[in-house]
């Protein structure tokens, strides 16, 4: 089962918004991490390994691109929060303010790179189905980094049977049926704390 929790609209993923994708971006440090690449990274074919060189060189290359990734993602929490705000506190007084402006505006704010002309925000899925709850992608991300550096030991504990049921029946278990602030103090011994995620070796 993917949870135990009693009531059906509280299992598995339906978790509170801030806290919904953890578990999934925990998942994404073991697709980085060099003892599990080793298990599951070989050839579709032939079954041959990744070189031990290349898959050196895939980890140091994970966070060649991190401070426009998060700066990014700030972005569009931001634009997120925006656009479900108030039409009146960015549509201007006549009306004539779009999406699309305020998107742009947003990433020239930022330097991030915008092309003109496009209207990438309306194929974004998740602008609607988070409706204004963007930020918890990267507010939930703090966590993740929290739960690997401090109970996955940065990787090296990876492989933990012992650290693995204890996510599993601190964390995954409860679903939404629990506080995540009491799955996380129970989880890591202490409140979350952000610095992990700002640790980018």
């Amino acid at each position: 089962p993917a949870s135990i929790s009693k009531f059906q609209h509280l299992s598995g993923t339906r978790a509170a918004m801030d806290f919904v994708e953890t578990p999934s971006h925990l998942m994404e440090y073991f697709v980085w991490n060099e003892e599990f690449l080793n298990i599951i990274a070989r050839h579709y074919i032939t079954g041959e390994r990744i070189p031990p060189k290349q898959i050196q060189n895939l980890i140091k290359s994970r966070n060649v691109f991190k401070a426009i990734e998060v700066k990014t993602q700030c972005v569009y929490a931001t634009f997120d929060q925006i656009i479900f705000g108030s039409p009146e506190a960015w549509r201007g007084v006549d009306g004539t303010i779009t999406t699309t402006d305020v998107f742009a505006s947003l990433h020239r704010e930022n330097n991030i790179p915008y092309v003109d002309g496009t209207h990438w925000h309306s194929r974004f899925g998740h602008l609607v189905t988070y409706g204004a709850g963007y930020y918890s992608y990267l507010y939930a991300s703090i966590f993740s980094a929290d739960l690997w550096n401090t109970c996955f030991a940065g990787g090296t504990k990876a492989f933990d049977s012992d650290v693995g049921m204890s996510y599993w029946n601190n964390i995954l278990i409860h679903g939404g049926s629990k506080d995540p602030n009491l799955m996380l103090r129970n989880m890591l011994g202490r409140d979350p704390k952000a610095e992990g995620f700002f640790n980018f070796s």
